[in-house]
Parts: structure tokens; sequence; C-alpha cells
């Protein structure tokens, strides 16, 4: 099965950006994934054996069935084995703090521990294949938390939301003044309401837009998207990237060139869509 992504109930678009399945069998046994940081929090629902852990060695953690986390500054490696099966939720930073309290700098949570029926009513029908059903389990189950927890949208949020359309390049001054607020105040509120400071969540917003459009084009010149990213040059945004992702934007587009594209334009028929997030298949 391809990556798949679909859009939530309306209701809960203001929360969730979308859902995405995903389906691999390993026939070889093991195979390792990359994944790079995000402009997201990922709530993953698991049917199969995968471990986590960092890019440069040392150990692996299992995955539990469902786990909540995002918006770290460094990638991670996931090991899967055999068959494997994964229904996620995208959920905007200030969507995971409401639902489910998130917040940056946490560890990832085991939502097992305090949803356990849920969690297995849902990965019960991804063991058995049951997708759509699985989706509308999962659907159903944030409904609720929306209709208990859900509050009016705040400055800190609103100013969240201009960070996304800006693709990160407004800045707090500038956003607190349209929001009749000190930047002061509007920094308390943004790490309040969205549960990280806004440096962070620019710098995620940015390097993710970037690593997308590596992958739609490698040979796209970085010179005019630093510039329109609002970097001070290309050096900038070069070492932004590597900070982030521990390799440059050209190593990163060598690799996507050679192995990624062919699979993307087979899979989503070069349609030009982002997926954030996107498991990186054999990543350097």
């Amino acid at each position: 099965m391809p990556f798949q992504e679909f859009l939530p109930d309306p209701r809960l678009r203001s929360l969730v950006r979308v859902y995405w399945q995903m389906e691999e069998l390993h026939d070889a046994g093991q195979e390792e994934h990359r994944f790079l940081p995000e402009r997201s929090v990922r709530l993953t629902f698991l049917a199969g054996s995968s471990w986590r852990g960092a890019v440069n060695g040392g150990g692996l953690q299992p995955l539990p069935e469902a786990a909540l986390g995002g918006l770290t500054l460094q990638p991670h490696r996931v090991v899967s084995v055999g068959h494997t099966r994964a229904l996620g939720v995208e959920l905007y930073p200030w969507g995971a703090r409401q639902l489910l309290g998130w917040h940056a700098g946490m560890p990832d949570l085991d939502l097992g521990e305090q949803y356990g029926a849920d969690v297995r009513a849902i990965c019960a029908l991804l063991h058995l294949e049951l997708w759509e059903e699985a989706r509308q389990t999962l659907e159903g189950w944030l409904l609720r938390l929306w209709g208990e927890r859900a509050v009016e949208t705040g400055k800190g949020v609103r100013a969240a939301a201009q960070l996304y359309t800006s693709l990160g390049s407004a800045r707090i001054g500038t956003l607190a003044d349209e929001l009749n607020i000190s930047p002061r105040q509007l920094e308390r509120q943004f790490v309040r309401e969205v549960g990280v400071n806004a440096k962070t969540l620019a710098r995620l917003i940015r390097f993710e837009e970037i690593h997308n459009r590596l992958l739609l084009n490698p040979a796209l010149p970085l010179a005019p998207l630093a510039y329109e990213l609002g970097f001070a040059d290309q050096a900038h945004l070069t070492r932004e990237f590597r900070a982030l992702s521990q390799m440059t934007p050209r190593t990163f587009a060598q690799w996507a060139e050679k192995r990624w594209r062919p699979v993307w334009e087979r899979e989503l028929e070069g349609a030009l869509v982002q997926v954030p997030g996107v498991p990186l298949v054999n990543a350097l």
C-alpha cells in the first residue's frame, strides 16, 4: 500500500492537519527509515514490530502501539521488522496541546497508558486490515476529545497559524503589532497555548518547507529559496538545514534524486503534494 493521506472532519481541521496510513512488508528482514524534524506533532498507531533510536547509533527502544511526539530538533531512525501497518495523525502543535496535553520537550507519550480501550480498538482494526473502520474509530475518539477539551482560539494560536501561512518567515514583533499585544506578552501566550516557542516552530516550518521542495525538485536553486524563506543568504539556509538534519541540503537532494524521486513519482503520479515526515527508506 502506498502512503495515503485523508482530510479530517471539518470540526477538527483547525487542530488536525491530516490523517495518513501506510503498510509495508519487509521480506528481507529489517528495514531502516530516517525521519527528519517536522512542523507537526505526530500521533501514530502501529500494528507490527518497530524500534526507534538516534541516527548516529546507540540503543533502540520499542515503539508502543500508540505514540505521541514531535517538534524535535534532531532526526531519528526507526527500524521495522516483518509486516508493518501504521495509521497516523498530523496535529498542529496547539491541537496536540488542547486534545492530548502535549508540549515541546516532553518525551514521546505512550497513549496506551491513558487511553487503553481506544488504542486497543484502533490497533485491533489495523491488525485486521480494516483501514476505514480504524480511521472512523480514530476520528470518533478525537471528536470526543474535541468536544471535551477544545478551547476558543487565543492570540498565541492565531500567531502560530500566521507562522504556518508565512512559511515561518513572520516575525514575532510584526505579529504582536497585528494582534495589538506586546511582543513579550505574545511570546508568553504563544508558549502557553501552542506548547512550543515561536522561534522553534518557525525553524521547523522553514526546514520542512526546504525538505519538501527538494524532494519534489532536487535541482532547486538554493539562493532564491533562502531569500523567499527569510534566511540571510544561502549559507545561512545550509547551516540551518545541516543543524536539523545532520546533512547538507545538497547531500539530501542528491539522495532524493537517486533513491526517493522515482518512488515519489510512481506512487503519487507526479502530484505536487506535501507529505510531512514521509519515511526516508534506506536513508543516508
